[in-house]
């Protein structure tokens, strides 16, 4: 067994032993620290804890003699100690500050026993042309200023910590990196990487597009490169493909074009910052696989250069990433980033070399907790863990115009820190939309009701005047229409399990603010739940209906899919849809079958297959259904209320209905509404008092009066039907 000797505060040391006895003698800064006491653990003999009869200085080397054995002290428990965090946290500026015709380099890192500073002329290769030893400073701050604008050159730093090989490391902060990540680049992100009218773009964005409510919101959730993969764009897999006006084969726009005609407000981008699985020098070789969709992170604050025409130079992707929220701008669309902050690809990440073991989650005995499924977790509730996410978040906020985020595994993050980074951005942007996947994905040291899942969210209160506080996704909705994510034969409401399932869509509809379902889980507001029945996770719709009912006849699966839409574009919450759902996308194996996790598949599973969009194709049909239904959506407040007593009185469920059936009339914002939602076979439904244009059925949707109808209507089955009181 491996003996291990951890810090845990000023005047004590926990080591790990084989279960031998030894005499314990401790040094610091090569200085004997008198042992006043040892003991031993009673549930663990390995587990040894010393208190010394004198302070360690953690800034200097510190080991542990197991008789004759050293071994190095590790910072772990001392990093939650009262005065380790009124001595070291620093609210100041970290990264690279350039000023006039000065650069000055600041690396937080507090226990680290030298620091020194590379420079170098390109982002790989070459040799180091400086190497020169930087400042301790106050709060554990290294700082080293050096005359003249360094704009445009690539830096590292070398760092010594106790016990452990120095180490060359890309600074945490780095606005831009070179290929792969290996090197930051210092940027001056006010000169030749900001495109044309660049702040003109966002303020007139702003101004006539700026969300008043979250529900106002309509997200459709896309992969860069799955977007031009298999297109005609002169800049196909990158950020440049979002400016371009494109065709497919038979003459559709497709692109961005497609998305400002189909409705969508915004568009979700799946992670652009630097991650760590693809070689970015391999780009142009067509035998390598060039795919991941970027939950592995490495550089939180540099974009991916994979999705750059140039991943060699630095500048590049900074311009054409700003360059595509310009153009999704410019046709009135916001963009949110999908962060991923509660864990790092390994323990190889800048965060890590920076300071061993603070930006993580650890157990007692020095093991790292897996609360994200890969591996590690990061620890949020450490003031400069936090502070790091926050200042992360509003230089994505500040450089590239966001208007929102969405937090991979939120479960993982603090509630607290989630209030924090609540009122920053909206004290930066009252509009920012803010959500998040509202559970974990593995056992985590955080404590349960510090957990910001989707139970815990609701603690979170939105700062006045804000479009919304921290909204979380419904798996209720997910499961609930179209079967159990976890179980890929199941179905749902959609598809054949109505019944069993009819009280939860009810639910649903409502925005899941009704505690009248004896459901385990009810939210505040219908602007924190964010409803969908696909997401880059787990099976494609389309998928999803053909494993659940595939011997049903084609038409029957778009009537499914359909009903599913109009599900999510007529209840209360957020709507959401993952890019394709509505043009019927599947992501199959050449070889067959359909592949639920994608993440590192190949193109030709992941790609958006634009050329089967063809006019009078059940896709085209899909997509014209889905574009009515936003439509349709837009055109009545209604359907956006998110006041849970207001959705309560203005909601009223038809009685003694087909119990399959849901039938509800919605007066809400001076308006009437009256939605039925009918699974399984055709179904007469008596209308309240009164004439009703119908506005949306199971072949049609948008806002347009379809007929008007008094006393009864017949829906066909696996339809939805919307219609307004005239």
């Amino acid at each position: 067994m491996e003996l291990k000797a951890y810090i845990e505060d000023y005047d004590k040391i926990v080591c790990f032993t084989d279960g031998a006895q030894y005499d314990y003698k401790v040094y610091s800064d090569g200085v004997n620290v008198p042992v006043s006491c040892v003991s031993v653990s009673p549930y663990d003999c390995h587990e040894v804890r010393l208190l010394l009869g004198a302070r360690l200085n953690p800034e200097t080397p510190c080991f542990v003699l197991f008789s004759s054995q050293a071994v190095p002290a590790e910072p772990l428990g001392i990093y939650d100690k009262a005065e380790f965090i009124e001595r070291y946290s620093y609210n100041g500026k970290l990264g690279v500050e350039i000023s006039g015709e000065k650069t000055t380099f600041r690396l937080w890192s507090p226990f680290a026993l030298a620091v020194k500073l590379n420079l170098y002329k390109n982002g790989q290769g070459g040799y180091n042309l400086l190497g020169k030893h930087m400042t301790r400073s106050e709060k554990g701050v290294w700082i080293l200023t050096i005359d003249g604008n360094l704009d445009g050159a690539y830096y590292t730093y070398t760092v010594s910590h106790n016990g452990r090989a120095d180490e060359e490391i890309v600074d945490p902060y780095a606005y831009s990196t070179g290929v792969n990540g290996r090197r930051g680049m210092v940027t001056d992100l006010f000169t030749d990487v900001t495109p044309d009218g660049w702040e003109k773009e966002s303020e007139e964005y702003k101004k006539s597009h700026a969300l008043k409510q979250y529900t106002d919101a309509v997200i459709w959730e896309v992969h860069v490169r799955d977007f031009s993969g298999k297109t005609n764009s002169r800049y196909p897999r990158t950020f440049k493909a979002f400016t371009e006006s494109l065709k497919n084969a038979s003459g559709e726009s497709i692109g961005v074009d497609y998305l400002a005609d189909l409705g969508v407000t915004h568009v979700h981008f799946l992670p652009v910052a630097e991650y760590a699985t693809v070689d970015q020098t391999r780009l142009a070789d067509n035998s390598y696989n060039a795919f991941n969709w970027g939950y592995d992170p490495m550089n939180y604050n540099s974009p991916m250069g994979a999705y750059s025409t140039n991943p060699y130079d630095g500048k590049v992707k900074v311009y054409e990433l700003r360059e595509a929220v310009a153009s999704l701008h410019k046709r009135g669309m916001g963009v949110v980033f999908d962060v991923v902050y509660n864990h790092t690809y390994d323990f190889k990440a800048p965060l890590s070399k920076a300071v061993p073991n603070y930006y993580y989650r650890f157990d007692y005995r020095g093991n790292p907790t897996n609360g994200s499924g890969c591996g590690n977790e990061t620890a949020s509730e450490r003031v400069m863990c936090r502070k790091f996410i926050i200042d992360s978040l509003l230089h994505w906020a500040k450089t590239y115009h966001a208007d929102g985020f969405r937090f991979d595994l939120m479960g993982l993050h603090d509630v607290d820190t989630m209030q924090e980074i609540e009122r920053a951005l909206h004290v930066y942007d009252k509009s920012m939309l803010i959500y998040g996947e509202g559970w974990v994905g593995g056992a985590t040291s955080l404590d349960g009701d510090k957990q910001c899942n989707k139970w815990n969210s609701a603690r979170i209160k939105p700062m006045d005047g804000s479009a919304g506080g921290v909204a979380v996704f419904s798996d209720v909705m997910r499961d609930s229409v179209k079967g159990a994510v976890f179980s890929a034969y199941e179905g749902g409401y959609v598809n054949d399990r109505a019944y069993e399932t009819v009280n939860l869509v009810k639910f649903s509809s409502m925005g899941g603010t009704s505690p009248n379902f004896n459901t385990w889980w009810v939210t505040p507001s219908a602007s924190q739940v964010v409803n969908y029945v696909s997401a880059h996770d787990n099976l494609a719709l389309w998928d999803k209906l053909s494993m659940t009912s595939g011997i049903k006849p084609t038409y029957e699966r778009v009537a499914m899919n359909k009903m599913a839409g109009g599900i999510i574009f007529t209840s209360r919450g957020i709507p959401f849809m993952q890019a394709g759902e509505e043009m019927l996308r599947s992501k199959t194996f050449p070889t067959g079958g359909y592949d639920e996790n994608s993440y590192k598949s190949p193109d030709v599973v992941n790609n958006i297959e634009w050329d089967l969009l063809v006019k009078g194709s059940a896709r085209d049909d899909v997509r014209n259904y889905y574009k009515g239904l936003i439509a349709f959506r837009k055109a009545h407040p209604a359907l956006r209320i998110t006041d849970p007593e207001e959705i309560e009185n203005a909601t009223n469920f038809l009685p003694n209905m087909r119990y399959d059936v849901i039938a509800y009339t919605l007066v809400a914002e001076g308006e009437s509404l009256f939605i039925v939602y009918n699974p399984l076979c055709d179904a007469k439904i008596p209308l309240p008092e009164g004439k009703w244009s119908l506005r949306v059925n199971g072949d049609r949707a948008g806002n347009d009066c379809l007929g008007v109808y008094e006393k009864e209507i017949t829906v066909q089955p696996k339809s939805v039907w919307a219609l307004v009181r005239v």
